[in-house]
């Protein structure tokens, strides 16, 4: 992971989806709490899951968003 500064200003970090979530099952769950895959523009959990973009984040929950490098 890579810490960047995020949209909020707090220090976050940098990554793809993947490497942030264990499989597919535990980010569809958090996507379906926090409604994540509309967040990144796709429309299902799966979807953003195989796209596999670079998506940065925070403990700000807003800051969670797709990222070109």
């Amino acid at each position: 992971m890579k810490h960047v500064k995020t949209q909020s200003g707090l220090t976050g970090w940098r990554g793809r989806l993947q490497d942030n979530y264990v499989h597919l099952a535990e980010f569809k769950s958090y996507s379906e709490l926090y409604d994540l895959h509309h967040r990144l523009g796709f429309r299902t959990a799966k979807a953003a899951w195989e796209s596999n973009p670079v998506v940065e984040g925070s403990v700000n929950p807003t800051d969670f968003r797709k990222v070109s490098r």
